[in-house]
């Protein structure tokens, strides 16, 4: 098989990770959005969203297989010729999330102050944090369908779709969250409801998007039990994979709420920056995600180690960028979220660590989607299983990190070493073999 040109493979690579780009910072936009609005409203309230959205992200986050499996099912199929077969199994994935969704929805809100009440939070904090789990809760219904729909869209090789869909619901989502904490005076309630409002948005314009796709191939968009029970099961390694990576962040969300609320409220600063980051980072692992199931579809595995090669270089100068620019901001991005002195003295040490960390992140957002596309699961979930074997013990000994600007800074240090670092080496460990393909 003849190698394929690096400016071919560029060019691919560019056209579904732009949009893709695009369209995974619309939603950490969305979440940053709401932090601007609420960090204007108190420093308490900042706090109570850093703990309910960090509820809400995890079980997003664990949930996430719903986009991974659609994107490699779908991608296989279509490369193999069977696009009827591709949509057939997307819309099941699709059914799974709304229904997983549901489910979630109301183990939150019958659980609130449970689960709320883990972070050993201040009195008004917990309270503030419930109130918007509760009220943001529903919306799972929707992103949970929304991740298996872009999953479909994905594998057939369309993430311009996604980012009309997602930056039209960013922009959306301030003028209504912010009708809601002000003109409402919800606060931290109307944040969570806003985000809901825009999520439903997001969800009825892709199901309409999807189904059409169906008809035109002539698939019934119908529930069918045992291919949404075939999507669940399919996904179970991820879903272990994904519960190990979020719970990583609670027990470091944790710390931080022991640390103090100026601390805990920096750290959601902090952690709106690394999401976005890791969001705008992780377009490459979906391009890379996208062209390696096509490719195993295809059986072009020549292709995909010149492909892996080059994605590794972008992933670098990528990484070392938005590094860079976190580092140069350092200063002032905190005063974006809040007025508070103490609050943006504490930010900016944190931020020049978050900085140093990017290139480590991007290269193993990037392998994480080159073992997703390839669907070898099984191995990412013992991977991560191991990684926070060794995490956990490091991150409890943040508990003796001072308050304030070093221990932020010292939280952020330990996660980006042991936890990201731990990934990527844990991950590279199985690329170079051949035993994934």
């Amino acid at each position: 098989m003849e190698k394929p040109k690096k400016t071919s493979l560029n060019r691919q690579v560019l056209a579904l990770a732009l949009p893709a780009l695009g369209s995974l910072i619309a939603e950490p936009v969305l979440r940053m959005a709401d932090s601007i609005l609420v960090g204007h409203v108190g420093t308490p309230d900042l706090a109570g969203l850093a703990i309910g959205s960090t509820v809400l992200t995890l079980v997003v986050g664990i949930c996430v297989f719903l986009a991974y499996t659609t994107t490699a099912v779908t991608g296989r199929a279509i490369g193999a010729g069977k696009r009827a077969e591709g949509l057939r199994l997307g819309i099941q994935g699709m059914w799974l999330g709304a229904l997983l969704g549901g489910a979630l929805a109301i183990v939150l809100i019958d659980f609130a102050p449970q689960i709320i009440g883990l972070f050993e939070a201040e009195k008004q904090v917990a309270d503030l944090a419930r109130r918007y789990l509760i009220v943001s809760a529903p919306g799972l219904v929707a992103m949970l369908s929304v991740l298996a729909a872009n999953g479909v869209l994905r594998g057939l090789l369309d993430t311009r779709t996604p980012l009309l869909v997602t930056t039209s619901a960013a922009i959306l989502n301030v003028p209504v969250s912010a009708f809601l904490i002000f003109g409402c005076s919800l606060g931290v309630a109307g944040a969570g409801t806003g985000t809901a409002i825009c999520q439903f948005f997001m969800a009825i314009w892709l199901w309409i998007v999807v189904v059409k796709k169906l008809r035109a191939e002539g698939v019934s968009a119908r529930p069918d039990i045992q291919l949404i029970f075939h999507s669940g099961m399919h996904g179970l390694p991820l879903v272990l994979r994904s519960l190990f990576l979020q719970a990583a962040i609670v027990v470091t969300t944790w710390q931080a709420a022991r640390l103090g609320a100026a601390t805990l409220a920096g750290y959601q600063i902090l952690k709106t920056l690394w999401t976005l980051a890791a969001f705008g980072l992780d377009a490459l692992a979906i391009a890379a995600q996208a062209l390696l199931a096509n490719a195993l579809g295809e059986g072009e595995e020549r292709k995909i180690r010149v492909l892996i090669a080059q994605l590794n270089r972008w992933a670098l100068g990528f990484g070392t960028l938005i590094g860079l620019v976190f580092a140069a901001t350092s200063s002032f991005s905190p005063h974006l979220f809040t007025a508070d002195p103490e609050l943006l003295s504490v930010c900016v040490p944190a931020i020049i660590v978050v900085g140093l960390m990017q290139p480590l992140a991007a290269l193993t957002y990037i392998y994480d989607g080159y073992l997703i596309g390839a669907d070898d699961t099984k191995y990412l979930a013992k991977a991560m299983a191991i990684v926070f074997a060794i995490y956990l013990p490091a991150i409890l000994l943040a508990g003796l990190l001072p308050e304030g600007a070093w221990g932020l800074a010292g939280l952020w240090a330990i996660y980006g070493l042991v936890f990201i670092g731990g990934r990527a080496a844990s991950l590279w460990l199985r690329i170079r073999t051949d035993a994934w393909l």
